[in-house]
C-alpha cells in the first residue's frame, strides 16, 4: 500500500510542476503509451502495472482538481470596479487594528471564495462592523485577480491562494449598500462553534501575555498571536507547536486512548463485553474528531485526523497491519481527499516527520527512554533540515535544543492546560479556568526566556537559496546518509558534503561585471546591485498602514537567500513611500555602511546627500550620481537620485521617479553621460517621464519597468509603452516578469523569475 501511495503522490507531484494546465502532445503520447503498456503487461507484470496505473491516476486526479479550482476564478468583467455581491462569511474573521480580514463565499452574481479586507477608516462611521461567521451580507466590493510578488526567497502568495481555493481577492468599499441580510441561524456550524468559543474565552485570554497562542491551541485561530511571538517562534523553528497540529491531535487522542483503556480494565465485566483497546480506540477516534472539529477541520488538522483514524480503525477492526501499510493508507486518503495538499508545507513536513519517527523508534530500543527521546529529536532535526531549507530558505542551528525543550512544554503543559481551561470556562468554573490558563501562560513565558537566549546567538540563523529539485534531492540524500544505520559506516560522509553544499556560493560575479536585480515589489521600486565583493540597495519599496512592508516580505528574504548580511550602500532616491517605506526593516536586519539620499530629513540616521558628480569604483565597476544638482530648485520626484552603473562595455541607468524637468536638465547638462544599454524606466513608466529627447540621449536597447499589476495609476502609460516600442527598445515589466536580473559582463544577460519558474496556477500576462 505504501508503494501505491507513493506512486499516486508522484503522479500528483509531476502535474504540480507543469507550467500550463493544458496537456501537450508529448504528454498525451506518453499517457497513451503508459496505458498501452499497462494493458499489455498486466497479467505478466501485475505489480509493475498497478504501480504505473496509480501514478497515472495521481496525474489525472491532480489535473481534474486543478482544472476545477481554476475554473472558479472570477471573470474579468467583475474585476477592478465596484460591484455588489451577496454571499456568506465563512471561517473565522481576523480582526486587526486597521482592518478585518475574512473569507466570503459569494452566491450572486457569481459563485466563488473571496479573500476580503474591510478597512477601518478614520471616520468612526466607516469602521468595519463586527463580522460573524455564518452571516449573509450584501457588500460593495472591488475585486482583483489573484496576484503576488515573485522573487527569490519570498513567499509565493499566488500558490497559497490556489491551495486555499480562493477565486479572487479584494476589499469592501464604504457604501450605504453594505448591509447584513441574514444573521446565522441557530444551527451550530463548525465555524459558529469556534467563534462562540473565541468570544467566550476572549475576556480571560486578553489578560494573558500569550493569550493568542493559547487561543490558537484551543481553536486553531492564529490571528491573535502577536508579531513578536511569531518572530520568536520562527527564529527557533518551533512555529509548528504554536497551533493545532498533527502532533497535538495525536497526543490528545493518544492520551484519551490510554486513559480509557486504563479505566476500562478496572471492570472485568466491561472488559469481557468489549476489549479495552477497542473501546479506547473508539474514544481516541472521537477525541481526535472533536479536536479537529473545533480547529475548523483545516487542512493540517483534517490530515492529522485521517492519520489518527487509520490507526484507531485498524485497532477497532482488529487488522494488525504493518505500521508502514497504515502510513501508506493515511497518505493515500489524504491525497484523495485533497491533492492540493502537495502545495502545503505542513503536508510534507508532517508525513516526512512521521516516517522519520517510525524509523527512529526502532533504533536503540535497548537504551533508556531518555536516550531514545534525545536521539529521535536529533534525528528529526537533521532529517527535516532539507525540507526546512527548501521551503523557508533558512534554518535555526539551535532548533534541536529549542524543540527538545519546547515540545514537552507545549505537549504536556500548555496544550492540556489550555483545553482544560476551556472546558472549565464552559462548565461555569471561571476561577479554576483562570488558574489553568495562568499556568499555561507562565510556562510559555519561561519558555520564551530560553528561546530569546538562543535567538541572540549570531550563528543561530543561517540562510540558503535552493534553486532546483536536484538540490533538494541531494540535500535529502545527505540527511539520510547522516541517519543511516551505524553498521554501514557512512555517517561521516554527511558532514563534509553538507558543509560543501551549504557554503557553496550561490552566484559568482567576476571583476568588471555587475548583477542588477530589480525586485518585484508591486507599485514601487527596489533594486539590488552586486559586484564581486560589494552590494548596494537602490530604494526599498513601500510600507502600508496595516504594517505590511516590502522590506520585510521581499527585500530581506531575497538578501538572506543570497547570503548578504552587509550592505555597502543604500540609496533612497526620494521620499515617496513606495521608495523609502521598507528602509526601517532593512536597517533593523542588515549592517549598512552608508546611506545616500535626496531626503535626509526623512531618515533618522546619519546620511549623505546625493549630489551630481559623486562617484566610486567597486571591483572594476564605476558608479556615478547624475542627479540631483545643487544648482537646481527641483522638488519632489525631480530631486530623485539618478545612478549610472558602468562596466567597461555596458551601462545601466537607475532613475527613481524623475520627470520631464529633470530629464531636460540632464539632457542639457549631462548628455554625454546618459548613454546606457539598459534603462530603469523613470517614474514606473508614467507619461510624465521618458521624453523622446531623454530616450535619444540614453539610447537604451532594454528598459525595465517596476510597477504593480493593474495598479491604480495605470503605470506604465500606454503612450510610453508605444514610445519605447517605436524606439525599438525591448521592455521587461516586473508585473509580468517578477524579479528581473540583469548581468552586465561580456554580454548583457537577463532572467525573468516569473517565467523561469512558471507554474500553471500562477497569473500570466496577456
Amino acid at each position: 500500500m505504501l508503494i501505491y501511495a507513493l506512486n499516486f503522490l508522484l503522479g500528483i507531484g509531476l502535474f504540480s510542476l507543469k507550467n500550463t494546465l493544458q496537456i501537450s502532445p508529448v504528454e498525451w503520447g506518453l499517457f497513451f503509451t503508459l496505458i498501452l503498456a499497462i494493458s499489455i503487461s498486466f497479467k505478466r507484470y501485475k505489480a509493475l502495472s498497478l504501480n504505473l496505473a496509480t501514478l497515472v491516476l495521481g496525474f489525472v486526479w491532480m489535473s481534474l482538481i486543478s482544472t476545477q479550482v481554476l475554473n472558479t476564478q472570477i471573470k474579468d468583467i467583475y474585476l477592478n470596479k465596484p460591484i455588489l455581491i451577496t454571499g456568506e462569511i465563512v471561517e473565522l474573521p481576523e480582526k486587526t487594528t486597521h482592518n478585518t480580514k475574512f473569507i466570503f463565499k459569494a452566491s450572486s452574481p457569481f459563485q466563488g471564495r473571496l479573500k476580503l479586507a474591510w478597512y477601518n477608516r478614520p471616520d468612526e462611521l466607516k469602521k468595519a462592523p463586527n463580522l460573524h461567521t455564518g452571516d449573509t451580507w450584501r457588500l460593495l466590493l472591488k475585486l482583483k485577480h489573484n496576484n503576488g510578488y515573485q522573487n527569490l526567497g519570498g513567499f509565493d502568495y499566488e500558490k497559497w491562494l490556489f491551495y486555499k481555493r480562493i477565486s479572487a481577492t479584494g476589499y469592501v468599499r464604504s457604501s450605504p449598500a453594505n448591509q447584513r441580510i441574514n444573521t446565522a441561524d441557530k444551527t451550530l456550524s463548525t465555524d459558529r462553534l469556534r467563534q462562540n468559543i473565541r468570544h467566550s474565552l476572549a475576556p480571560i485570554l486578553e489578560k494573558q501575555e500569550f493569550g493568542g497562542v493559547i487561543n490558537a491551541l484551543i481553536i486553531g485561530d492564529r490571528s491573535l498571536i502577536t508579531n513578536k511571538h511569531w518572530l520568536l517562534f520562527r527564529a527557533t523553528n518551533i512555529t509548528h507547536l504554536s497551533v493545532i497540529s498533527g502532533l497535538h491531535i495525536g497526543l490528545i487522542s493518544g492520551f484519551v486512548f490510554l486513559l480509557v483503556q486504563f479505566l476500562w480494565r478496572y471492570s472485568t465485566r466491561l472488559s469481557l463485553m468489549v476489549p479495552a483497546p477497542i473501546i479506547g480506540a473508539y474514544f481516541g477516534l472521537i477525541s481526535a474528531f472533536l479536536y479537529a472539529l473545533i480547529a475548523g477541520f483545516s487542512v493540517p488538522t483534517g490530515r492529522a485526523f485521517i492519520m489518527a483514524s487509520v490507526v484507531f480503525a485498524s485497532i477497532i477492526f482488529k487488522r494488525h497491519h504493518n505500521v508502514w501499510q497504515l502510513y501508506g493508507v493515511a497518505l493515500l486518503l489524504v491525497l484523495l481527499n485533497n491533492p492540493l495538499s502537495v502545495f502545503s508545507v505542513g503536508f510534507w513536513l508532517s508525513f516526512y516527520v512521521v516516517a522519520i519517527i517510525i524509523y527512529g523508534v526502532r533504533q536503540y530500543q535497548s537504551k533508556p527512554w531518555f536516550y531514545r527521546l534525545i536521539y529521535i529529536q536529533l534525528l528529526i532535526s537533521i532529517a527535516t533540515l532539507p525540507l526546512t531549507v527548501w521551503f523557508f530558505s533558512s534554518g535555526s542551528a539551535l532548533s534541536p535544543i529549542a524543540n527538545l525543550i519546547a515540545i514537552p512544554v507545549f505537549s504536556f503543559i500548555v496544550t492540556p492546560l489550555s483545553l482544560i481551561g476551556a472546558l472549565l470556562t464552559f462548565s461555569g468554573l471561571s476561577y479554576l479556568s483562570e488558574i489553568s490558563f495562568s499556568i499555561a501562560n507562565q510556562a510559555l513565558i519561561y519558555l520564551s526566556y530560553m528561546l530569546e537566549y538562543l535567538q541572540q546567538f549570531d550563528f543561530n540563523q543561517w540562510h540558503y537559496a535552493q534553486t532546483s529539485l536536484i538540490d533538494l534531492t541531494l540535500f535529502i540524500g545527505i540527511a539520510f546518509i547522516a541517519i543511516s544505520p551505524k553498521a554501514l559506516k557512512l555517517r561521516w560522509l554527511s558532514a563534509p558534503m553538507l558543509v560543501l553544499m551549504l557554503f557553496a556560493p550561490n552566484d559568482y560575479i567576476e571583476d568588471n561585471s555587475v548583477l542588477i536585480t530589480t525586485l518585484d515589489v508591486g507599485q514601487g521600486l527596489a533594486s539590488v546591485v552586486q559586484t564581486k565583493n560589494h552590494t548596494l540597495l537602490f530604494d526599498t519599496g513601500a510600507k502600508y498602514r496595516s504594517g505590511f512592508n516590502l522590506g520585510d516580505s521581499v527585500i530581506t528574504p531575497y538578501l538572506q537567500a543570497k547570503h548578504i548580511r552587509h550592505l555597502d550602500k543604500v540609496i533612497i532616491s526620494h521620499g515617496d513611500n513606495d521608495h523609502i517605506g521598507g528602509l526601517d526593516n532593512i536597517l533593523d536586519n542588515f549592517k549598512v555602511s552608508e546611506i545616500l539620499t535626496s531626503v535626509p530629513e526623512k531618515i533618522q540616521r546619519t546620511t549623505l546627500d546625493c549630489q551630481t558628480g559623486q562617484n566610486w569604483q567597486w571591483d572594476g565597476v564605476i558608479f556615478e550620481i547624475l542627479n540631483p544638482d545643487k544648482n537646481t530648485y527641483f522638488k519632489d520626484n525631480n530631486t530623485s537620485c539618478v545612478l549610472k552603473i558602468s562596466t567597461s562595455k555596458y551601462s545601466m541607468l537607475l532613475t527613481g521617479d524623475i520627470e520631464r524637468k529633470t530629464e531636460r536638465h540632464l539632457v542639457k547638462n549631462n548628455k554625454e553621460k546618459l548613454k546606457s544599454a539598459v534603462l530603469l524606466s523613470p517614474h514606473h513608466g508614467s507619461k510624465t517621464s521618458s521624453t523622446q529627447a531623454f530616450l535619444d540621449a540614453v539610447s537604451p536597447s532594454l528598459v525595465i519597468v517596476s510597477s504593480g499589476f493593474k495598479n491604480r495609476f495605470r503605470h506604465p502609460s500606454q503612450a510610453i509603452i508605444q514610445r519605447y516600442q517605436s524606439n525599438n527598445i525591448k521592455i521587461l515589466q516586473t508585473s509580468c516578469s517578477g524579479q528581473i536580473d540583469i548581468l552586465l559582463s561580456n554580454n548583457i544577460e537577463f532572467k525573468e523569475y516569473r517565467r523561469d519558474f512558471s507554474r500553471y496556477y500562477l497569473r500570466q500576462c496577456e
